[in-house]
């Protein structure tokens, strides 16, 4: 794994965007044939189980056709080989991030994949507004990261090894339990500490917005499963407040989904949506709410990202994400808007797409919790049917407002683009068995 990583790394240095992402896609393969059936400690520091098999998988795929979808970046002489390098970067980051198992390392792997999207956000986001959305997501992750230094520096002292899976003690408390927490619930984003995402995805270029929503997202899921062995039971009651935030936020955020008119900031919003289930039902800590979360990152990383190449796809031949200009593309170009549908369809949990498997295991597992969370559960049902139905409705049909302007054609890496986003989601369901 090491050598493959390594690899990858050298060929974001050495060769172009064609060798780079071929290997990209080949390692993806040979990884999809190697999953783990048990838990295996690997050499250096390594752990390799099903829920680093699963993302680091999706690191690769996603990566993949964000380098797919980034061809204005190939033929541009805006830093090309730079930007190749900084998206290899994360890649190799996100990986290792995903299979350490020393919390130290953990720490800086986590903090370490900030980096490459902060630069590709200023270095090649679309408007001046870029600088502020910066800011946010520094501060924001910046602040939840530094008491989680803290409590990692101090489980080292404690119990004298770095590794997550062999500490002889369990710590305690209200604050310990925020320590450990606040840096992944900002990065996951929970509701409350959500604003930095909605910032980000909009001023970020389309590779920056697909690996924002497909990968980076799951490092806040990914990094609360492998610390909730460290807390004893004592964190009770800030586990009942933040499902409770969790399920209360994703419905308000919505209904305020419905309100917006830039495409981007829908798409976003609705990240926040899905995650705050994810959130609640990995709280709960039930085998249903811990599997069904895994289900629902992938589902989600998946979809989302599909969704931010289509809304790029519109914005390059319209010069606006507004669906009020953007309106009436089914007339012309009604492959598109297929696409469209069969991406809006899956994010609004329609069968047979994965995300249909890993919303009803969330809320039976929400359900099994507390029966009082089944009217906001209604709500939040209905109001992400009526968005992800708003947002295709507006923007699909009525009269185009450019109607004397001309329309470039999309091309086949497009529509292969987004078969590659689509096949996952149902595909996946197939393989819903190694889950139980």
């Amino acid at each position: 794994m090491l050598k493959i990583l390594i690899s990858a790394l050298i060929c974001g240095l050495i060769f172009n965007w064609g060798e780079t992402l071929f290997f990209i896609l080949f390692v993806s393969f040979i990884l999809l044939l190697n999953k783990p059936s048990t838990l295996e400690h690997c050499y250096m520091n390594l752990e390799f189980d099903y829920f680093s098999w699963a993302l680091t998988l999706l690191s690769l795929w996603i990566v993949a056709l964000s380098m797919i979808s980034s061809t204005d970046n190939v033929n541009s002489s805006k830093k090309s080989k730079f930007y190749l390098f900084i998206m290899v970067c994360m890649l190799v980051s996100l990986s290792f991030t995903f299979t350490i198992s020393n919390m130290a390392t953990f720490y800086l792997l986590f903090e370490t994949c900030l980096i490459p999207i902060l630069i590709i956000i200023l270095g090649w986001g679309y408007q001046p507004e870029r600088m502020q959305a910066g800011v946010y997501l520094l501060f924001y992750t910046i602040f939840g990261s530094l008491p989680l230094l803290i409590i990692i520096l101090q489980a080292i002292k404690l119990s004298g090894s770095g590794y997550m899976f062999f500490t002889p003690f369990f710590l305690t408390g209200t604050m310990s339990a925020f320590c450990l927490f606040a840096a992944f619930l900002v990065k996951f984003p929970m509701y409350g500490v959500h604003l930095w995402l909605l910032k980000a995805h909009v001023e970020a270029p389309v590779a920056g917005s697909m690996i924002l929503a497909g990968v980076l997202l799951k490092l806040g899921g990914f990094g609360l499963i492998r610390v909730f062995f460290l807390l004893d039971s004592s964190y009770y009651l800030m586990k009942e407040l933040i499902i409770s935030i969790s399920v209360w936020g994703g419905v308000l955020v919505s209904v305020n989904c419905l309100r917006y008119t830039d495409m981007k900031l829908l798409i976003a919003s609705s990240s926040v949506v899905h995650m705050s289930t994810c959130v609640a039902g990995l709280f709960i800590m039930t085998e249903w709410g811990v599997k069904g979360c895994l289900m629902m990152m992938l589902a989600h990383g998946v979809c989302s990202s599909g969704l931010f190449f289509l809304a790029n796809s519109v914005y390059q031949r319209t010069n606006s994400r507004s669906m009020l200009v953007s309106k009436g593309l089914l007339n012309l170009a009604p492959m598109m808007s297929l696409c469209w549908f069969l991406l809006l369809a899956a994010n609004m949990a329609a069968p047979p797409t994965i995300n249909l498997g890993s919303e009803i295991m969330l809320l039976i597992s929400l359900i099994s919790w507390s029966h009082t969370v089944i009217p906001l559960l209604i709500l939040l049902t209905f109001f992400s049917v009526t968005y992800s139905v708003y947002l295709f409705s507006l923007s699909q049909h009525g009269v185009f407002n450019k109607s004397k302007s001309a329309l470039t054609h999309n091309s086949s890496l497009e529509y292969l683009n987004v078969f590659l986003h689509w096949i996952p989601l149902n595909a996946l369901i197939l393989n819903m068995m190694f889950m139980f």
